[in-house]
């Protein structure tokens, strides 16, 4: 795996490669408050068949902070990105609000995404999620004084993450300021926005509806985000996607479950 960076309409964007050069691109896009590093553990599976890729999505991880966030800024930024590195019928695989943002850019250049996997990714504002996103947000302090200290509350919250996953995921999702504490590598004006939205988000069903490639809706059976009937909506109103809901996983089931996870990659990408 390499660090890359790209200038995407005068923003700095950070990435990992991790090669494959030549081959069918897969694009992982994190979910909110995480970064390219919470792929860490998936992308390795698949650098044999593709180009993975793994984007620090604006506000978080190495890539540029701005104080804009919305859906429209994170679909330029992808845009910019794809086109950049000239990418072609990609797998897009988006978490949370990854994909979320997938959603968008595959609504928006559809000739670009050949399969697109939204894990965990609600699609309306839906009150029981907005309140569970909340508790997250509230729970996990704007600052710690070690990575272990993130580590532990990262495993109350999420019960199915292994310890190490939980380190892993604190390594890099923390910085060190000038007092010797950490603080989160993400824009915290960003939960700010969130907390002042009542932590709800931008109803994307008639988007989502829009959809023509293969798509895949990951789901962890215990998840507070997506409900199953939210997930089985999303079945009803779009052919082209099919749901399967992983055991032992909440909103994180790439990194709760990831061996689960990766056969239903797997599974969908060679069907």
């Amino acid at each position: 795996m390499e660090d890359r960076y790209l200038s995407v309409n005068g923003l700095r964007l950070h990435y990992l490669d991790w090669g494959g050069e030549g081959q069918q691109a897969m694009l992982l896009l994190h979910g909110f408050t995480t970064s390219a590093h919470a792929w860490d553990f998936f992308a390795p599976a698949f650098r044999e068949r593709y180009l993975v890729l793994a984007l620090d999505q604006r506000g978080h991880g190495e890539s540029q902070w701005t104080g804009t966030y919305t859906t429209e800024d994170h679909l330029l930024d992808i845009a910019g990105f794809v086109e950049a590195l000239r990418l072609e019928d990609i797998v897009l695989v988006g978490h949370s609000m990854g994909g979320r943002n997938a959603i968008m850019y595959a609504v928006c250049f559809p000739e670009r995404v050949a399969r697109l996997i939204l894990v965990d990714s609600r699609l309306d504002n839906d009150p029981a999620a907005s309140e569970a996103l909340g508790q997250l947000l509230t729970i996990i302090p704007d600052e710690v004084g070690s990575i272990d200290e993130l580590a532990s509350k990262l495993v109350k919250l999420y019960p199915y993450l292994s310890l190490e996953m939980c380190r892993h995921l604190a390594s890099h999702g923390l910085r060190q300021v000038p007092n010797g504490r950490f603080t989160p590598k993400y824009d915290l004006r960003m939960k700010e926005q969130s907390q002042r939205a009542g932590y709800g988000v931008s109803d994307l069903w008639l988007f989502f509806e829009q959809i023509t490639c293969p798509t895949l809706i990951v789901r962890g059976v215990e998840s507070p985000i997506l409900s199953q009937q939210a997930a089985e909506r999303m079945c009803q109103v779009n052919p082209s996607a099919r749901l399967v809901e992983i055991e032992g996983a909440t909103h994180m089931p790439p990194q709760e479950n990831p061996a689960a996870f990766e056969q239903a990659v797997r599974h969908f990408l060679q069907g």
